[in-house]
């Protein structure tokens, strides 16, 4: 089986790399096309992932990403007829119509769903198959097929990930050293357009109150202001998640980085207008009790749900006991779809028709 890997995010790099790496241990033939966004390339760099490039982030209004999407289509098209894949695996518009436009089966795999508007429909309504985690509330037909777990389940799941303690000493932290990470988001991808994050205001009390009880270390899309420069996470991105896993909470604007702590047991707070219509996190919040968010117009409750959490020192043992329910009832990811990908090879059924596979 010959797979195309449609990837365009940083984060779609931690959700296919143990799948490409699956099917490549069994045999199969795997090609990657990735797109210049903050440090997806980087990322695949240091992965050791060869891959070809197609398109670049920057665009920032409906039009021109709607231009970049054209251009990314031409070029990816190009790319599958020299490859010949019998499947592309995408979480992107782009392979999505790649897909339609060549007649090859195209698995477009979503965990916001209709929520995230104008980039689902760009893509739903081309791809041959669409995964998605089974606590998603919505039903795309026959096409639809759901799996017990996260996208953050493909690459932090214990089968695969396993932190490295050696991020503390490279952290500069002594020996139980509390801190935090904080992350904030630049809301300008396509799903985010008129969505809002954490106010300015908002973030200077984060700051302040995390502290006042540890190190803090912060992420950010964009350019920090000169005041929180020192803070900056000071290691390569592909360190994050071994810090993630030991650091007392998480805090800020990102949905992905909240579900990737809630998968390593780190409780987090965000504020994002995302607040309420994501399933996923949803289930994280209202079933684990691992993260918790508030919509930007009540912000300053965040506050005190931080300091609640930070007066608790022991905060992260008592949520211990959710955590490994969690996972307990979450698979591996990655070797979920390397056997769906295999039980429908080389998804024939799919080809211009939806099905479920059997």
């Amino acid at each position: 089986m010959r797979v195309l890997f449609d990837i365009s995010h940083p984060a779609h790099v931690h959700f296919f790399k143990h799948m490409i790496r699956g099917l490549e241990a069994r045999g199969h033939g795997t090609r990657i096309v990735a797109r210049h966004k903050d440090v997806t390339t980087a990322l695949l760099d240091r992965l050791g992932l060869p891959y070809d490039t197609v398109g670049r982030s920057g665009r920032k209004s409906l039009f021109g990403q709607a231009g970049e999407l054209a251009a990314r289509d031409i070029k990816l098209v190009r790319v599958a007829r020299a490859f010949a894949p019998d499947v592309i695996i995408t979480r992107n518009p782009s392979g999505a119509q790649a897909g339609r436009l060549l007649g090859i089966p195209a698995v477009f795999d979503t965990d916001d769903g209709r929520a995230a508007g104008v980039h689902f429909w760009a893509a739903a309504p081309f791809a041959h198959v669409i995964t998605t985690p089974d606590c998603t509330d919505e039903d795309y037909g026959l096409r639809h097929v759901r799996y017990p777990g996260y996208k953050q389940s493909a690459y932090l799941h214990p089968s695969h990930f396993s932190p490295d303690p050696t991020v503390l000493e490279a952290l500069g932290l002594g020996p139980n050293e509390r801190f935090f990470i904080v992350r904030f988001v630049a809301m300008v991808a396509s799903h985010d357009v008129g969505e809002g994050g954490l106010p300015a205001a908002i973030k200077q009390g984060i700051i302040d109150r995390l502290r006042a009880h540890g190190r803090v270390f912060v992420s950010s899309e964009g350019a920090l202001p000169d005041p929180l420069r020192p803070l900056a996470f000071p290691l390569p991105p592909d360190r994050m998640h071994d810090a993630i896993a030991f650091a007392d909470l998480l805090v800020g604007d990102s949905q992905t980085m909240a579900a990737e702590a809630a998968v390593l047991g780190t409780p987090s707070l965000r504020v994002s207008s995302w607040t309420g219509r994501l399933a996923y996190l949803v289930e994280l919040e209202q079933r684990y009790g691992l993260t918790f968010a508030y919509h930007p117009k009540d912000a300053e409750h965040l506050l005190g749900h931080l300091d609640r959490w930070l007066a608790e020192p022991r905060l992260r043992a008592s949520l211990e006991p959710r955590h490994r329910q969690l996972l307990a009832e979450k698979v591996d990811v990655a070797q979920w779809f390397v056997d769906f990908l295999e039980a429908g090879a080389p998804l024939p059924r799919f080809r211009n028709r939806g099905a479920r596979p059997g």
